[in-house]
């Protein structure tokens, strides 16, 4: 098939472009979602997977804009939703904005071309979703092989990775003081996806437990923040060290 991939996360952009590539897929990429409908409106592709929170233009307004557009070359092609958050809640709304189904992040290779079959072949199936991780040990490399279909691709996303962590503690200190609790929900929302792809167990826990706490909650306190950096710490000094 010939996709199109849009995801703001380098590492779940890359993870998804190689390993639809190594199914046999054909993938143009996008880092946002302008790029990503300038793409969709001048060339046609089989399946568009958009990942639902972009920075501009997200992934449901990448597909209501497209489908508004007669001219579009890509505006009948199926889409597939990608996310890292709980799939449960936003699988019915996501589907009711025309996505043909629904794929949780973060996923290995078998339930990327599960989804993708599901999209192409039964548009009315939702993705298989990837179950929780809990109490799994601080890199699971296993883990991380099985997702990223090889122990190079782990190594190369791995280091990816390490430059993201070597950034988090100063993000986490400009939410913390600005009191930037939706930042740092889309900022948890692009980690928790990048702990899942690299097998970073104990961090992306820390990160959906964080996540849940809030939910709901206004307001951030240093000790609100405690776990997750212990978590992206060790993981940094297990990554330095590996």
């Amino acid at each position: 098939m010939e996709l199109l991939i849009a995801d703001d996360n380098t590492l779940s952009l890359r993870f998804l472009a190689d390993a639809a590539a190594l199914l046999g897929h054909r993938c143009d990429i996008a880092g946002d979602g302008l790029t990503a409908l300038a793409l969709a409106r001048s060339r046609r592709y089989d399946l568009l997977l958009l990942d639902v929170r972009m920075p501009g233009l997200d992934g449901p307004m990448v597909l209501q804009r497209l489908r508004a557009d007669e001219s579009a070359a890509s505006r009948s092609s199926a889409a597939l939703a990608t996310t890292a958050a709980n799939l449960a809640e936003h699988e019915r709304p996501l589907r009711a904005q025309g996505f043909a189904a629904v794929l949780a992040k973060p996923v290995d290779l078998a339930g990327l071309q599960r989804a993708l079959q599901a999209a192409a072949g039964n548009p009315g199936m939702v993705a298989e979703p990837v179950a929780a991780y809990a109490e799994l040990p601080l890199l699971d490399d296993t883990a991380a092989c099985r997702s990223l279909g090889s122990s190079e691709s782990v190594r190369a996303l791995r280091q990816l990775f390490l430059g993201e962590l070597d950034s988090l503690p100063q993000e986490l200190d400009i939410c913390l003081a600005l009191q930037d609790v939706a930042g740092l929900r889309e900022r948890l929302h692009r980690l928790c996806a990048s702990a899942g792809f690299c097998g970073a167990a104990q961090l992306e826990h820390a990160c959906r437990r964080l996540r849940s706490r809030l939910a709901d909650a206004d307001t951030l306190r240093a000790d609100d923040l405690a776990e997750l950096r212990a978590a992206a710490e060790a993981t940094r000094q297990r990554l330095i060290g590996s």
